[in-house]
């Protein structure tokens, strides 16, 4: 008779926390159910943590189920390292251990690692290997999406770049969120020190495009406690609260956990002990750990204490001795809990906590009302959510000493405890969270959707339930304003899960590899790629009128081949290479077209063919009646676009055929995606039938990608220097060229001015101008102007020093200060510019124009006189402040624009 086929092998999944006890215990806790359904876990310690486990469980048996394999690496830190310090530990830990678990993956056959987003160093993996990473949070969902919003508080400038507030505000994304002090984010109070907090907040930016592009993020937290922030999350999934094994002990603990305190609680009434207990990491002085104690006295209730032997460093063993017996038979102190068995025992009345997630949790789970009292890093948000969103607690207060009295620790009991609607509170809580881990409740949904098992060739492999990644490609034109917006709504597409193909000319792609050398911000969801543009090495690849003329023919046959070998759906064409609506038909693939322009120039240019049938233009360009031409703003026949454009008869000649030519492609696209807003261009926007306006667009707050040149940081240090208010930023985009004479009078304008100034003058700005009268200039203007060759301009013109802003009007630029309330100094130079300073003078009265005199030039005089008429009108400055409150309500939750975005991400997943 023949033996009976082997049962299929388990599959086999790692699991890597972070090496600290409140991110070991849930994963721990999500490994034994793992094993429960199935599966065989590696669970990965530092080699310092293993041996604290096995210690901790010396004396007891079976505390690690058969499917827990204990594996361990070393952490990278001396044997006397302080690993209570949590920057310099998270720091070293890639170098340390990435090379062991790579090799361990590949020896295994891992085919998933479930890896705690404070280890998401480890995805980079996924391409090495082709392993599978599941990233989970050991924080609320809240604290994920604070964290994606890192940047963006850089930004507005509530942080600077290096953790340290800059304004104090109230933070609350959503309703149902938690409203936390800019002092109290985690990534602000997570360190003591102004290294130790950079380490953090540059972590946060390093990381932030691998969360936001996760195959799943897995919450220890559930729907309904947290609805506003999981919308906020992309690909998240919440199996919360995860709980102790209830058959046996978990394998997990630094410490040794007192189980007799159960046998005290079991003598003590119903509801009447205090449960106090502060984590792994809180240290007390002297000071707060004799107010606890005496508080704890004081509030007449029977407690239960747990001291980790590092607690404090300060008490020794006389005093919590004399403590014990003093209040024996009152209080009992154990040294660590089995904190779910004790918050279920009915004698327990509240928990005082740190409020660290897995207490939150647990303490929500078993109904148990707090006394809240955090520590540091998501402590304070966790706080936020049980007195200010849950209502199951209460705030104990410091005084201004920054110590909890023990009258306030008295107080405070009694008034929780005789609260009938907190513990009406803890109650509904607790019952939702019941309800969702049980059988059909929303997390054992989402456990079940994790833990998926398909059978292919009668071998077990995990899903993890990760949907295959939308792939969208980007084409932008080769030219910097061109690439940043598209760049911008790439992160902003990579930020919802997308997987991004940009594709840069050659030349172009090394330029933003060059520029982006010292920093490295390409996030996790874009791929930068590049094909040749058609011109020579010799040739001048900055000429954007030659460059449109032979991008078709250079790009066409490899962006087809690109498209089929990756099976692209979607690709996002830059309205200027409209050529490419053609792969519509030949690939089959669907086409949304960007305008990096005004809703206003998309529908002039569309109009183009009846201004020639009326007789303003003749069908080669040229301006034969010289009249205003308004369909939304007003602009000169000789100012539209494509006339200016055109610097000779043959280029004005093929601009214009080409817009006809490509116009009867427009019906291929899908739609037409405007960096704009329906508040903004509403008359234009109603001229466009398929328009979907999803602007202003931000930059991206995890780095600069996309830019040609380095921005200079240093420029932000100077401004902080300024008076709020009183700097000209003076820009001109990246095509803008101005001869000797004209640089000289923009040069003398700015130094004869009453304001300091922060002047952009990139390397090929002009030509003309001798370095040695450059450097004397520079000198001259030290201390009231600064010279820079490229800025981080969204976070210029949003710093309060910004008095106003003299652009070229590019539209990027002008949405840039619209968004940030910047009134405008208007100098255009060609193209669509001359329209959108018609916007900013005419429509939206934002900004005045700078006149030329009868030589072309803008005088010097004219530049002094018109910046400070500029900066006396209130009325201007008060247009631009409604303005930046209109565009950017457009963008916030709810807004126009953000319906939209989120429209267009719904049609892009429809591959």
């Amino acid at each position: 008779m023949a033996a009976p086929p082997p049962p299929p092998p388990q599959p086999h999944v790692m699991v890597l926390p972070f090496p600290a006890q409140g991110h070991v215990m849930p994963l721990m806790e999500l490994s034994h159910r793992l094993v429960g359904l199935g599966f065989e876990v590696d669970f990965v310690h530092t080699d310092f943590n293993r041996d604290r486990v096995i210690n901790a469980m010396a004396n007891e048996t079976g505390a690690i189920p058969d499917g827990i394999h204990m594996v361990s690496f070393p952490d990278g830190m001396d044997p006397a390292g302080d690993r209570a310090d949590i920057a310099k530990l998270g720091d070293g830990l890639p170098a340390a251990m990435l090379g062991g678990i790579e090799e361990m993956i590949r020896s295994e056959g891992i085919r998933w690692v479930i890896a705690d987003v404070s280890m998401a160093w480890v995805t980079e993996l996924a391409a090495t290997v082709g392993v599978h990473v599941a990233l989970f949070s050991t924080y609320s969902a809240a604290v994920v999406a604070h964290r994606l919003q890192v940047p963006k508080l850089i930004q507005d400038g509530v942080l600077d770049e290096i953790g340290n507030v800059r304004r104090n505000e109230m933070i609350q994304l959503r309703p149902t969120m938690p409203p936390v002090l800019a002092v109290e984010l985690p990534w602000v109070t997570l360190s003591g020190t102004p290294d130790g907090r950079r380490m953090v907040i540059q972590n946060v930016f390093k990381t932030n495009p691998t969360i936001s592009s996760a195959e799943v993020i897995i919450c220890n937290t559930f729907q309904d406690i947290e609805p506003g922030a999981l919308a906020l999350v992309p690909n998240v999934l919440p199996i919360g609260p995860l709980e102790a094994p209830a058959m046996s002990r978990l394998a997990g603990h630094f410490w040794p956990e007192d189980t007799t305190c159960l046998a005290w609680l079991d003598e003590q009434d119903a509801c009447s002990v205090v449960y106090v207990a502060f984590g792994s990491f809180t240290v007390f002085d002297m000071t707060r750990v004799q107010e606890l104690a005496d508080g704890l006295v004081l509030s007449g209730r029977p407690f239960l204490w747990v001291i980790r032997q590092n607690f404090t460093n300060v008490a020794g063993e006389g005093w919590l001795e004399e403590f014990r017996h003093r209040v024996s038979g009152k209080g009992m102190i154990v040294g660590w809990a089995p904190q779910q068995r004790v918050l279920s025992h009915p004698s327990i009345a509240c928990f005082v906590s740190h409020c660290g997630w897995n207490s939150t949790m647990e303490g929500l789970r078993h109904g148990v009302p707090f006394l809240c009292w955090p520590y540091f890093a998501d402590q304070y948000c966790n706080q936020s959510y049980i007195c200010n969103v849950w209502g199951t607690g209460v705030k104990l207060q410091a005084d201004e000493q920054g110590v909890v009295t023990k009258e306030e620790i008295k107080n405070k009991v009694e008034q929780l405890v005789d609260n009938k609607e907190i513990k009406a509170m803890a109650a509904k809580w607790k019952h939702a969270a019941c309800t969702s881990i049980a059988d059909g409740g929303s997390s054992h949904e989402n456990l079940l959707k994790l833990l998926l098992v398909d059978i292919d060739n009668s071998k077990k492999t995990t899903s993890m339930a990760a949907a295959t990644q939308p792939h969208v490609m980007v084409l932008p034109l080769p030219a910097q304003g061109h690439v940043i917006p598209l760049m911008e709504l790439s992160h902003r597409l990579a930020d919802q899960g997308f997987k991004i193909d940009f594709v840069n000319t050659e030349f172009n792609h090394d330029r933003v590899l060059k520029a982006l050398a010292e920093k490295g911000t390409i996030p996790g969801g874009i791929r930068m790629l590049s094909i040749p543009d058609g011109l020579g090495p010799a040739d001048d690849h900055t000429d954007i009128g030659r460059l449109v003329q032979v991008i078709p023919a250079a790009m066409l046959s490899p962006l087809e081949k690109m498209i089929r070998s990756e099976k692209i759906k979607w690709v996002i064409v830059d309205v200027s290479m409209s050529w490419a609506l053609e792969l519509a038909t030949t690939m089959g693939v669907h086409i949304a077209l960007f305008s990096t322009y005004s809703a206003a120039i998309f529908a002039l240019r569309m109009n183009l063919p009846k201004l020639i049938d009326d007789g303003i233009l003749d069908e080669t360009g040229n301006v034969k009646k010289h009249e205003m031409v308004q369909l939304m703003p007003p602009i000169d026949a000789a100012e539209i676009p494509w006339v200016s454009l055109g610097s000779t008869q043959e280029r004005r000649r093929y601009n214009i055929q080409n817009v006809f030519k490509t116009n009867r492609l427009m019906a291929l696209a899908e739609m037409i995606i405007c960096n704009t807003s329906r508040e903004i261009e509403s008359e234009a926007l109603e001229l466009l039938s398929n328009a979907l306006p999803v602007g202003p667009l931000l930059a991206s707050a995890s780095g600069p990608t996309g830019h040609f040149l380095p921005e200079d940081m240093t420029c932000l240090t100077w401004l902080d220097t300024q008076a709020p208010g009183s700097v000209i930023y003076v820009a001109f985009g990246s095509s803008t060229i101005f001869d000797v004479a004209q640089f000289h009078e923009l040069a003398n304008g700015l130094a004869v001015s009453d304001q300091p100034f922060l002047w952009v003058v990139r390397p090929n700005f002009t030509n003309g101008i001798q370095e040695d009268w450059f450097n004397e200039y520079k000198d001259r203007i030290k201390g009231k102007g600064l010279v820079i060759s490229w800025a981080p301009q969204q976070r210029v013109l949003s710093h309060p020093s910004i008095a106003c802003f003299m652009s070229h009007c590019g539209w990027n630029s002008t949405m840039e200060g619209v968004l940030h309330g910047v009134p405008f100094l208007c100098w255009p130079y060609f193209s669509d510019q001359f329209c959108n300073q018609s916007y900013i003078c005419n429509v939206w009265k934002t900004g005045i124009k700078l006149c030329r005199d009868k030589q072309g030039v803008v005088t010097q005089e004219e530049i002094k006189n018109k910046a400070a008429q500029l900066l006396e009108d209130k009325e201007i400055k008060e247009r631009a402040v409604t303005l930046k409150t209109t565009a950017r309500a457009s963008i916030q939750e709810g807004g126009s624009s953000h319906q939209n975005f989120l429209e267009l991400v719904n049609l892009l997943r429809e591959q």
